[in-house]
């Protein structure tokens, strides 16, 4: 009843182990996917899991080897957005007993499915009829069963995964970020270790290109030139000077203050809650032999932001991808600390995963398997709920915006083809496949909504008005776009 009602455009095909066939859809096209998802179900709690549990029981279904989504029988049948998932094959992705080998990218394809099929029938309906708190519900499968279960995931999220000042948002961020440095080493840049998207080199595809009517990015580039394009970018829309105080906001690995004081001798402070991110950062620093610009400190947000000696303290804050920590409920908290710790005309750069407002109502009243299983706690806010927390708790405006969705899609593609690579550097770290299909299902997950644009990452630029540093951010090659490329000039462009 669930997949019936998930899958109307398209086609979605389960293959049962009596070698019986399930469709559902009418077998369109769904977006740039032409061909038909196949996914062969090994074991009947698959649909146990489903009808329980919604979006978290088709995780949990795919984390315990349920089912697998099988390849495509030709190269050119695949989205050329997604390409030929050639040579990324990982046997702990296929079934139990080993017959099938596939690659973590055609559960890409699945989640666009469902992408595709999630908004059908919103179309000129306004957003605000859809936030209400009933919606949550309605969007369940339709069984009682998976309703309720539904309601129990969601309240154990808000009971046992908030984000408060008292230990919570510690608990939540040592959940993920402490699991093992080594591990992360696996599958992001070896130079800068930034874990958030990149900005790779790209330009948009023309229509005929290829034969594909679909429009899409090409990108070259590694990823490691794209996370230094990302870093220059975010002090760039932070109009950094050299020798100007910095607060980083979550700092990670140290990627961004290290190259804020290296390029711009900036003096920068980073806080942070992850105790294992900490102490690979300091090393980092020393390397560098940067010590006696930058300071690394554990401690949240609010906390430090109440100190005396950091009142009006900073030129520059850049928060990159930690607002996701934070909760809608204490998104107003955030720009309250950052008002006490910024000087008058001083710069706040965001870089925030949003969600789209249409879907944000119901997003807060729900549970999913991000904010459940891979970061406990986390929530992606409207680009509406971060102005009007702006709005109500500092006097700080929004002065311009960027969006990088679709390079955080080729961003995490990268990552887990790099992390499919080192399987057997990982298994040897002692994480088993249980652990390698929750990896492989979260970066997929991620690149599917990234890759839909239904899901966005925005680098938001706020001051207070009249902020003259800004002016720059004005000049014609800032907000005017350059004429796009025919299909011969992408050609010689790629080559």
């Amino acid at each position: 009843r669930f997949l019936k009602a998930a899958i109307t455009k398209g086609e979605l095909v389960l293959k049962l182990n009596d070698g019986s066939l399930l469709s559902f859809g009418d077998s369109s096209p769904c977006g740039a996917d032409a061909h038909p998802v196949t996914a062969r179900v090994f074991d009947d709690w698959f649909f146990v899991k489903i009808a329980t549990e919604y979006d978290l029981g088709l995780a949990r279904s795919y984390m315990s080897g349920k089912f697998v989504v099988e390849a495509l029988e030709k190269k050119e049948d695949y989205p050329w957005t997604l390409g030929f998932p050639e040579g990324e094959v990982n046997k702990v992705l296929g079934d139990p007993v080993g017959r099938v080998v596939v690659a973590a990218v055609l559960l890409t394809r699945l989640f666009l499915l469902f992408v595709g099929n999630r908004d059908i029938g919103t179309v000129g309906v306004r957003s605000s009829k859809q936030h209400t708190y009933g919606n949550a519900l309605a969007n369940a499968s339709g069984l009682a069963i998976s309703k309720i279960g539904s309601m129990l995931n969601y309240l154990k999220f808000k009971i046992f995964m908030d984000n408060s000042e008292k230990g919570g948002s510690l608990k939540n961020i040592h959940a993920h970020y402490d699991i093992s440095n080594d591990l992360f080493r696996t599958f992001l840049d070896k130079e800068t270790l930034m874990y958030s998207s990149a900005i790779y080199d790209a330009v948009a595809q023309p229509p005929a290109l290829m034969g594909q009517p679909s429009p899409g990015l090409r990108f070259k580039g590694t990823l490691e030139e794209a996370q230094w394009r990302k870093l220059d970018t975010l002090c760039d829309r932070a109009q950094i000077l050299p020798g100007q105080t910095l607060l980083d906001i979550g700092f990670g690995w140290g990627g961004l203050s290290i190259h804020a004081a290296k390029k711009y001798g900036c003096k920068v402070t980073g806080i942070t809650l992850s105790v294992e991110q900490k102490a690979l950062a300091e090393e980092r620093v020393e390397k560098e032999g940067l010590g006696h610009l930058i300071n690394f400190e554990v401690v949240d947000y609010r906390i430090f932001a109440r100190r005396q000696d950091n009142q009006g303290k900073f030129d520059r804050v850049i928060s990159c991808e930690m607002i996701e920590a934070v909760g809608h409920e204490h998104l107003g908290e955030f720009f309250w600390a950052v008002e006490q710790v910024l000087k008058y005309d001083g710069v706040l750069v965001m870089e925030a995963i949003t969600t789209p407002e249409a879907r944000y109502e119901t997003y807060l009243r729900s549970t999913d398997f991000i904010n459940t299983i891979i970061f406990p706690g986390s929530l992606c806010p409207s680009l509406h709920a971060l102005v009007d927390a702006s709005y109500k708790w500092s006097t700080l405006s929004l002065e311009h915006i960027d969006n990088i969705g679709l390079h955080y899609a080729e961003t995490l593609a990268e990552w887990r083809r790099r992390f499919n690579g080192k399987e057997d550097v990982v298994r040897k770290m002692g994480f088993d496949d249980v652990f390698l299909r929750v990896w492989n299902y979260y970066l997929t997950y991620c690149e599917a909504g990234f890759r839909s644009q239904t899901e966005n990452c925005l680098i938001l630029v706020f001051s207070r008005p009249g902020n003259k540093a800004l002016m720059p951010l004005c000049e014609s090659r800032a907000v005017t776009q350059m004429e796009s490329f025919t299909e011969e000039e992408v050609e010689a462009w790629l080559e």
